[in-house]
């Protein structure tokens, strides 16, 4: 893969009405995923709160970054928030494939994810 294909990673938080959103765009991998981690460690929820985890922007995801959502879910699960991940047609798949679609909230949009 050359460099022209490769898309860093890019990642927004913003307050949405409901919580926080956090926007991810570009590739996630081994060398991304510890920012993404970093990002998400920053917004989790607390009790009775809720994180959007918007990875429509997203082409690429890694087991890295697989981990960090797992590691975000467990982590608001056990403080009583909730982690909500809208998925892209680049990631469900992945998703379904790992059996983590049984596991994560996952919505097919970020209006879906923010109801």
């Amino acid at each position: 893969m050359s460099s022209a294909e490769f898309q860093p990673l890019s990642v927004n938080v913003e307050q949405g009405p409901s919580g926080r959103v956090l926007n991810a765009a570009g590739e996630i991998d081994t060398l991304t995923a510890p920012e993404l981690r970093s990002r998400v460690e920053q917004s989790l929820p607390a009790a009775g709160e809720v994180l959007v985890i918007d990875l429509s922007g997203v082409t690429f995801l890694s087991s890295a970054g697989l981990s960090v959502l797992a590691w975000a879910h467990q982590e608001a699960d056990t403080a009583g928030g909730t982690v909500r991940i809208v998925t892209s047609a680049g990631t469900a798949r992945v998703f379904e494939l790992t059996g983590l679609a049984e596991t994560l909230n996952l919505f097919g949009s970020l209006t879906e994810a923010r109801g």
